[in-house]
């Protein structure tokens, strides 16, 4: 008998979702499904900063209205840690306001989405940047 090959070896894990909002976490979730995405959810902060050291994705959705942690302090963790660090991070908000953009990619988020954009720059945001780590890393 030939052994099959393990298919969630290749779809390991590809993005972790940090976003309370279950109808949020499930529309984003089901976007990038759709594009052949594995996607791991977490629902707070403290989770998804866990999930990240422990199951390090290629790729984190933040968001910055969080409990327990919120997206800054959870991106504050991320950065600092040792397994985490080099992680592209793309924060995820409800609001059009500068500073918190500036102060997340200050802080060294990769890149930033407005919610209400994402169902038409989410899968393409993505794709364009596990495209350029695929490249940094060959």
């Amino acid at each position: 008998m030939y052994d099959q090959p393990d298919m969630h070896h290749d779809m390991h894990h590809d993005i972790l979702l940090i976003e309370d909002s279950p109808s949020q976490a499930l529309r984003f979730r089901l976007m990038l499904q759709r594009a052949s995405y594995h996607v791991d959810v977490a629902v707070d902060g403290a989770d998804g900063w866990r999930q990240a050291c422990a199951h390090p994705p290629r790729l984190i959705l933040l968001d910055i209205d969080l409990p327990t942690l919120n997206g800054f302090q959870v991106l504050s963790r991320l950065k600092r840690g040792r397994v985490t660090a080099a992680i592209p991070v793309i924060m995820l908000t409800h609001r059009a306001h500068v500073s918190s953009v500036l102060q997340a990619i200050e802080m060294g988020a990769t890149d930033y989405l407005f919610k209400d954009d994402a169902p038409y720059s989410l899968c393409a945001a993505v794709d364009q940047l596990l495209a350029a780590e695929a490249c940094a890393t060959s």
